[in-house]
């Protein structure tokens, strides 16, 4: 082929690049942030919050359970009394509240009633105030939209106690609010990151923008009483408001909805937030992450 042709049909090719770049990029969402509370509009660029679902081969395996792989569970200590055995708890629909609509199942859930008790939670966060007097709060963990946390990996006993709730509780309620389109009936969840994050209306962070996170699945779990605190919440896009929470229950969603936390205008507000994989299907969560984007 001469030279002359050759350069026209490269700079053909770097025209169609950029068109199909443009137009991807024209498809995401560029409104600000508002909520139906009458919140300060935000113009945050809507980003995927951290590492995507392949980077997480690494920090999932701090949320292991001993010899899970095995199936060889032993006696075990949680932060508030010991236990024999690990027994997974069984939930059915009436356990949560679910919405946005996803072929058979939904893309969002709250539980009704508590997954942790009280005592749990202020010993977790105990244990995060205690390790923050040491060390301080990170503010700069997650690169394009950082909160003030402090991860699990950082507070051992919150760990200890975490791995067999996992087992026992929290997969379970997964397997049963999301089961129904994961393959395999979500049998290869895994939380990839784990952290405790502390909202202060006195001088700290009140809220975190609009983002997609960067895993299959996220859940948050409120630490403190919510009458610690005004405001407060998971806002979705879909719904356009944000959902509240009481102490120790959870909110659960596809990571690649578009979220943020609501902002508080008093007091402090606690939160245990994790992001969850599914081990082994690596292909399938990026279509699944790409298909529920919009929702």
């Amino acid at each position: 082929m001469p030279s002359s042709s050759l350069l026209q049909v490269t700079a053909l090719c770097i025209i169609l690049v950029c068109c199909h770049v443009n137009a991807f990029i024209a498809t995401l969402p560029q409104a600000p942030y508002t909520t139906k509370s009458n919140s300060s509009p935000s113009t945050t660029s809507l980003s995927v919050s951290e590492l995507h679902i392949p980077g997480y081969a690494k920090t999932k395996l701090a949320f292991v359970l001993p010899n899970e792989e095995q199936n060889a569970q032993t006696a075990i200590a949680t932060l508030v009394k010991p236990r024999d055995l690990v027994q997974e708890r069984t939930y059915d629909m009436s356990d949560y509240s679910s919405q946005i609509p996803y072929q058979d199942g939904h893309l969002l859930h709250k539980t009704n009633s508590a997954v942790f008790t009280p005592e749990e939670c202020q010993l977790i966060i105990d244990e995060a105030e205690q390790k923050a007097s040491e060390m301080g709060w990170t503010t700069k963990r997650h690169g394009n939209f950082p909160t003030t946390d402090l991860p699990l990996a950082e507070l051992p006993q919150t760990l200890q106690f975490f791995r067999y709730a996992l087992v026992e509780r929290i997969y379970p309620l997964l397997r049963s609010q999301f089961g129904q389109f994961l393959p395999d009936g979500g049998k290869n969840l895994r939380v990839a990151d784990g952290f405790v994050v502390k909202y202060d209306a006195e001088g700290g962070q009140t809220e975190l923008k609009p983002h997609r996170d960067g895993s299959v699945l996220s859940f948050n779990i409120l630490l403190n009483p919510s009458s610690e605190f005004e405001g407060g919440g998971t806002w979705f896009a879909s719904l356009d408001d944000a959902v509240g929470i009481e102490q120790g229950e959870v909110v659960s969603h596809s990571s690649s909805l578009l979220h943020g936390g609501h902002g508080i205008t008093s007091g402090k507000r606690y939160i245990m937030v994790c992001f969850v994989i599914l081990e082994g299907y690596d292909s399938w969560s990026m279509r699944f992450y790409n298909q529920v984007r919009n929702f």
